[in-house]
């Protein structure tokens, strides 16, 4: 049997929204909670947050820089799922990549792309930043990756870490009594670059991921 081995983590920032009463601005309030991490062997990656509370404006934009490094002492492969707790909050959501170093300006509002999973030049999983690539079921034909995730495709060098898959997130509420409490998930997950039973060095991200999963 093939020898296999990824680690998987996951972070959540909380953004609780609560309405008061006889009071047109919601009071916001946020948590970000540490990633919590299981590791196998010297292949190790940790989630990179940097999270700040949203403005009391109706249309709001937050900053959440998200990184993950490789802690490791091995290269590995990343890929990431980023999740909503609420469908509805993702469908008011939008993601941007810039401004990724400064932490004082928000980006432009032309910047932002939607968080919706669909095709078109609208869509932040079209716009993705340099490195990083998204799959879903509408291209899952490519047998050697599977859907639903963001992929980073350059080997992470230990001690490194990828660019950032998103550096800010602007909700399009139309009035402030649509505002609704919502989490934010991001699910890490690596591979080796090398095959522990043969030695092999995958040269592309695709294969390190086809290997994992095993599929022929």
């Amino acid at each position: 049997m093939k020898q296999k081995t990824k680690n998987i983590l996951a972070a959540a920032s909380s953004l609780l929204i609560v309405s008061l009463v006889g009071v047109t601005l919601a009071y916001f309030g946020a948590k970000d909670d540490e990633p919590n991490m299981v590791g196998i062997g010297e292949d190790k990656i940790k989630v990179t947050e940097t999270f700040t509370q949203p403005n009391q404006e109706q249309v709001f934009k937050y900053r959440k820089l998200v990184k993950i490094q490789n802690t490791g002492s091995v290269p590995c492969y990343v890929r990431v799922r980023l999740e909503f707790s609420n469908s509805d909050v993702q469908n008011v959501a939008s993601f941007s990549a810039e401004n990724q170093n400064d932490t004082d300006s928000e980006p432009a509002d032309s910047t932002f792309k939607s968080a919706q999973i669909h095709t078109g030049n609208n869509y932040y999983i079209n716009n993705l930043p340099e490195g990083w690539v998204y799959v879903w079921d509408e291209n899952i034909q490519d047998p050697d990756v599977t859907h639903g995730y963001y992929y980073y495709k350059n080997a992470v060098p230990s001690g490194e870490s990828t660019n950032a898959l998103i550096s800010w997130i602007k909700m399009n509420y139309e009035d402030t009594g649509d505002i609704q409490a919502h989490d934010v998930y991001v699910y890490a997950e690596s591979v080796q670059t090398v095959d522990p039973n043969t030695g092999t060095e995958y040269t592309d991200w695709k294969d390190a991921w086809h290997s994992f999963s095993g599929t022929d």
